[in-house]
């Protein structure tokens, strides 16, 4: 849950924050499209109790506090390289060659 979601809470349970948290993160890197939403984890998409943390505006004043239900995974499937020999893996699965999908 987002920073501001989690101030909502606190604010809801009566204690006090600051923002932002760390102020040393530079803001153009941020993935604003999920800077305010609330992602639901239900398989059946069930909604949650309505509360500051999923409805109405943020505490900082720059948007609005919403919840999405059934969120679906983002990206694709990772390709794992092989299991590392002290994994207690199978022998075969620590011979295979490593292939990823890791970024460089």
């Amino acid at each position: 849950m987002h920073q501001q979601q989690w101030l909502a809470v606190i604010e809801e349970m009566g204690a006090e924050a600051a923002l932002p948290i760390p102020n040393s993160f530079d803001r153009s890197k941020e993935a604003t499209e999920f800077s305010y939403m609330f992602m639901g984890t239900e398989r059946g998409g069930d909604l949650l109790p309505s509360g500051r943390y999923c409805e109405g505006p943020s505490l900082d004043g720059q948007g609005t506090f919403t919840f999405s239900a059934g969120f679906e995974p983002l990206g694709q499937k990772p390709v794992l390289g092989p299991a590392r020999p002290d994994s207690g893996a199978q022998v075969e699965q620590m011979n295979e060659p490593p292939v990823t999908n890791a970024l460089d």
